[in-house]
């Protein structure tokens, strides 16, 4: 997921659900990030009759370049926490290693597992902003400036008379991000017992090896 968002592989696609087409607009393509931007077919629909419908066009998305940012953030804590988990196993049980591969093995877990945490608190946030499709364009295009659109006259009183009944919900995209960032909990939970216990069994190494050497200086005196 990472790799395909930051070099741009997950372009909207028209040929592809609609849900995707939103959820890739709204978290997964930024337009400046990626030097092309995407249309998008924007209609409101009564039962079978077409209300309102218009091409819309994203010129800019700080939702999207904050996930990018999330990503390159997630990213780099996760390619630090792999080389020293392999360091650990090789150079872990030396008399340096506490302090040079497990302790810095921890904080970086740490880290990992903090940075889990505020990005699904993030994504829980973005779902009172993101109830509707209505309501994800309204949030992409903060400020005004963000979204354009063929047809100028945006139907908000439209929208506000329909009211969110007679609307798709869409809150499951945010809450499908935040249940990824925390990889399902029971992950989260996994990488938890192995950074604690990789801790707690380098620390009992440690100490053993301090015995060890004060065991020899002893007996050299």
């Amino acid at each position: 997921m990472s790799w395909l968002t930051l070099s741009c592989r997950l372009a909207p696609d028209s040929s592809e659900l609609h849900e995707v087409t939103l959820m890739k607009l709204l978290y997964l393509y930024d337009p400046e990030a990626c030097g092309r931007i995407h249309f998008y077919n924007f209609t409101i629909r009564n039962k079978e009759d077409t209300l309102f419908s218009t091409v819309m066009w994203p010129i800019s998305n700080p939702i999207a370049s904050k996930f990018r940012s999330a990503m390159r953030v997630w990213l780099c804590l996760h390619i630090t926490w792999l080389v020293l988990s392999i360091v650990n196993v090789t150079h872990g049980k030396r008399p340096c290693g506490f302090y040079a591969i497990i302790v810095p093995f921890t904080l970086t877990g740490l880290a990992m597992l903090g940075a889990d945490v505020v990005f699904t608190a993030m994504f829980i946030q973005d779902v009172a902003e993101t109830d509707t499709e209505i309501s994800i364009l309204d949030y992409m295009n903060q400020g005004g400036k963000n979204l354009q659109w063929i047809i100028k006259v945006y139907p908000w009183q439209m929208m506000q008379d329909l009211g969110h009944s007679t609307l798709e919900d869409t809150t499951w995209i945010a809450l499908l991000f935040a249940f990824a960032s925390s990889r399902g909990i029971v992950q989260w939970i996994i990488n938890f017992w192995l950074v604690k216990d990789n801790y707690f069994v380098g620390l009992t190494n440690y100490r053993k090896l301090q015995k060890e050497s004060s065991r020899r200086q002893a007996g050299r005196k």
